[in-house]
């Protein structure tokens, strides 16, 4: 943790309810490098998606629904079960 405060992408703060406990939060140049990996990551998805044939991306298309039902649940997992 001290190498994520000292790089400035966690800020600590004391826990408000337990004086020997502290909170750690991402701050705003963690985020801004969590859009710059997502972005890469769309850019490599959207190259290999392209380069595929028409019948394997319409099978994609066709899971979208259910491949955004999937992103939802683990989005709902990782927010009520942080760290």
């Amino acid at each position: 943790m001290r190498g994520l405060v000292a790089q400035g992408l966690i800020r600590r703060e004391p826990d408000p309810h337990d004086r020997r406990a502290v909170q750690l939060h991402p701050t705003i140049d963690a985020a801004h490098g969590m859009a710059r990996i997502e972005d890469a990551w769309a850019e490599l998805f959207a190259d290999a998606l392209a380069a595929l044939p028409s019948d394997q991306r319409g099978a994609l298309v066709d899971a979208t629904p259910a491949l955004r039902a999937l992103g939802a649940t683990l989005r709902h997992r990782r927010d009520a079960h942080p760290g």
